[in-house]
């Protein structure tokens, strides 16, 4: 979670107190201050000629008294008519601030050199940051430090020069280091460098300080930021991590096969491998497949021969397996035989589980009317063998034709006849048709039947059903806040032009949401997608909802479009309109595809559930470097709390066993939550054991390098230094000369200290004023007072 970005760090040094005339400093104009001397001096020499004259017969002395008792009496009255007063100024200092910016994206995943194959770069950064780097610039300057990979995210501010600060913010590692945990499935130097320049305070930044193997793949050239920082006088200093050459290795890199297939059916199983220093030589590579808890190698399905790729270079490699006979979890392995040269054996073998389920996915299909999402979406699942599909159409009159299996007249009278179903797509349905007992059993089928649902919003009953009291048990299942009711109408209804969806990072790795065989293809997919023209109004997400995708260019602050969440054991999707049809317009089968597998992510649930007494849940079969695995168990269909958590471990592709600490959810005592970050490439197994039946739980997951981040591992050395030579840094590279706390200062004395030091004016000091006005007004009647007295001692008044 990210940390809250702290502003400079303000340090009052001194208070000092000012004298200033009201009067004089409003003056804005060069004469009005010349004409103020000539009027007073004017002034003071008629009073003075006037008083003279009086006194022409009088002693000299006395003369020159009575003078300067007016003169005296004048310059109080003029003091006062100029307004006076003191005002404290207090002396503020801003510190020099240094940036840190610290790479977090997946390729820092990899070790460091190959002397090192077990210390990655994600922890060498974290050393270089420990030894010496905070340390060297706490007595000049703060520490701003910085996460980026796809965007980049400010996660804290060391203060400078107070020890007991800097150790108390180093001490606490949950405050910003778990933030720096390698994820992001690209690397966007260059806008991360722009968005440090625009977001720290100018005129203060003195550096910027990069952490990271220069591996940019994405977004603005960092050489483009380069000069927009070298115009602002801001130098950025590369610390190299990672090593020019990687050791010889030939991997399998991912291995992709269909999650569920039927008994006998065909199916595509690609490899890719990818390699380092082997360039040309020849490999062999078999497929064999087992069952999931068998501990033998398994049969061998296929082989082939290849040549080694060109370094770094991704090849597919495709097995057309003739089917599996045996249902059940199983798993399909692909194992290279590598060259004598090749250094890394742990990578050799890629695994991936494959589901022979023996009966096709069950769909209830319901529609408030016959709209083009219903008519596209009952076409593909129709057509599609794998689906069986039954319609429950809002406004069909009895007896109407529909291409599906079976048209009901209403919705399932009895848990029996739903626990049919594996997945329910409802679009704008509307939901006052359905009493309280029907509410309630669908509600059951998902929370205790692993039930997949997929809800589509719209605009002609949704507004209705939403002001109904008896639907709130319907609105409960939403992943979405419909707080305020009658919200739809013209609101919903959007405008004449198609908007774009932005995804989440969560929505880019969401797998069921691809609409291509890769990550980085989907994204352009999706990017030639011109939009929808509506999204139903909400109120954001609920609690432990996921975003996948919101409306609009602003991927943080549109309305939510698509969305998703675990509702008991079971798993319900959420769409703001029933226009997803509109990606035909790109492509028919991105639609087909994205339709088959929206229902298939949702009803696996009901698919892969195991024994009625626990139910093991993982939001999907694939993640990213770095993401964070939520894992989910609920342990009974009566909804009664469990006696305590089930004990729940990941184990990790080279068999460290991590503890997963599950804790009750407080609205379900019966369902349990935990999660894990899967730091590392390969395949993890979750294993949970039940409480109660003896049952142990097992789950196996696929944790890879995105693709933009393998294709590039190596650490770029030409653009690092570019970068410093472009903005007047100095570049090091860790491979060359390591690191030492004398290193750490050598960097630390070529950042300079543009630390600033300010005024802040208080406010008037109103006793001050009091006691000068009531001085003044004293002084000028005793000063009045006393040239009388004198005139008539001296017989002139």
């Amino acid at each position: 979670m990210p940390m809250p970005w702290s502003p400079p760090c303000l340090f009052a040094d001194a208070v000092r107190h000012r004298i200033s005339s009201q009067v004089i400093d409003g003056f804005e104009e060069w004469w009005q201050m010349p004409a103020l001397v000539v009027a007073l001096a004017v002034l003071a020499a008629f009073a003075a000629w006037m008083v003279r004259r009086d006194t022409a017969g009088l002693p000299r002395a006395a003369a020159l008294l009575l003078v300067c008792l007016r003169l005296a009496t004048l310059a109080a009255l003029v003091t006062a008519f100029l307004d006076v007063e003191r005002v404290a100024e207090h002396e503020i200092m801003t510190p020099s601030r240094v940036a840190l910016l610290v790479d977090s994206s997946a390729s820092m995943s990899l070790p460091d050199t190959a002397a090192t194959p077990t210390a990655t770069r994600a922890r060498r950064a974290l050393d270089l940051l420990d030894e010496g780097l905070l340390d060297a610039l706490a007595p000049r300057h703060e520490a701003s430090l910085w996460r980026f990979d796809a965007d980049a995210e400010p996660l804290a501010c060391l203060p400078a020069g107070r020890e007991g600060d800097v150790a108390a913010a180093r001490a606490a590692p949950g405050a910003w280091r778990e933030a720096l945990a390698p994820r992001g499935y690209e690397t966007r130097l260059g806008e991360a460098l722009m968005r440090v320049l625009d977001h720290e305070p100018a005129g203060t930044l003195a550096a910027i300080v990069v952490l990271s193997d220069g591996g940019s793949n994405a977004g603005v050239d960092p050489l483009a930021a380069a000069t927009a920082l070298a115009q602002a006088g801001v130098a950025v200093h590369p610390l190299g991590i990672g090593a020019d050459t990687l050791p010889a290795n030939v991997r399998v890199a991912d291995l992709v096969v269909p999650a569920r297939v039927f008994p006998g059916d065909r199916f595509p199983a690609t490899a890719y491998l990818q390699a380092q220093g082997l360039e040309g030589a020849r490999v062999r590579v078999e497929l064999s497949e087992r069952a999931a808890d068998a501990a033998a190698p398994g049969r061998v399905i296929d082989t082939q021969e290849c040549l080694v790729p060109a370094d770094g270079e991704l090849v597919p490699l495709r097995f057309d397996v003739p089917g599996l006979a045996k249902g059940g979890s199983r798993v399909v392995a692909v194992r290279v035989q590598p060259p004598a040269a090749d250094t890394v054996a742990e990578d050799d073998v890629r695994t991936a589980d494959v589901e022979v389920v023996d009966r096709v996915t069950q769909v209830l299909l319901m529609s408030g009317g016959p709209g083009r999402e219903y008519q596209f979406l009952r076409n593909v699942l129709e057509r599609d063998a794998s689906f069986a599909v039954d319609v429950l159409l809002g406004t069909a009159a009895p007896g109407v034709s529909q291409d599906a299996r079976k048209i009901l007249d209403a919705f399932p009278a009895s848990d029996e006849a739903l626990a049919a179903y594996d997945a329910v797509v409802a679009i704008d349905y509307d939901w006052r048709t359905l009493d309280a007992a029907g509410q309630a059993r669908l509600e059951r089928w998902v929370s205790r039947e692993s039930g997949g649902m997929i809800l589509y919003a719209g605009q002609v009953f949704m507004d209705a059903w939403l002001e109904d009291d008896r639907s709130r048990t319907i609105r409960g299942l939403f992943p979405v806040d419909f707080r305020g009711q009658g919200q739809g109408g013209a609101s919903a209804a959007g405008g004449t032009a198609p908007r774009p969806l932005s995804f989440s990072r969560d929505g880019a790795e969401a797998e069921f949401l691809w609409l291509a065989s890769s990550a980085a293809t989907s994204a352009d997919v999706w990017r030639e997608f011109p939009g929808v023209y509506s999204c139903f109004p909400n109120d954001g997400p609920k609690p432990g909802a996921t975003v996948y995708a919101r409306l609009g260019a602003d991927p943080t602050g549109g309305p939510v479009y698509l969305a998703g969440q675990f509702y008991g054991s079971g798993s319900i999707l959420y769409a703001g309109s029933a226009e997803l049809w509109r990606l035909r317009s790109i492509d028919p089968s991105a639609h087909e595809r994205l339709s088959a597998q929206l229902v298939r992510h949702v009803a696996q649930g009901r698919l892969l559930r195991g024994a009625r007494q626990a139910r093991l849940l993982v939001e999907r079969d694939r993640f990213p470097v770095g993401a964070t695995v939520v894992v989910r168990v609920v342990t009974a269909d009566d909804g009664q709390a469990a006696p305590r958590p089930p004990l729940c471990r990941a184990v990790a592709p080279d068999g460290t066993r991590l503890a997963v600490t599950l804790t009750p959810e407080p609205a379900r005592p019966d369902t349990f939550q935990g999660g894990f970050v899967a730091s590392r490439e390969g395949g993890w197994q979750i294993d949970v054991d039940a409480l109660g039946s003896g049952e142990k739980l097992s789950r196996r997951i696929q944790v890879q390098l995105p693709d933009r981040e393998l294709a590039r591992p190596k650490l770029d050395r030409g653009l690092l230094t570019q970068l410093a030579a472009a903005t007047g840094g100095r570049s090091r590279f860790l491979a060359d000369s390591g690191w030492s706390e004398a290193a750490a200062q050598e960097l630390a004395a070529a950042i300079p200290d543009r630390s600033r030091r300010d005024y802040e004016i208080g406010t008037p000091d109103a006793a001050f004023k009091q006691t000068l006005n009531g001085a003044l007004l004293a002084a000028a009647c005793g000063l009045l007072c006393l040239e009388w007295v004198i005139r008539r001692l001296v017989r002139l008044a």
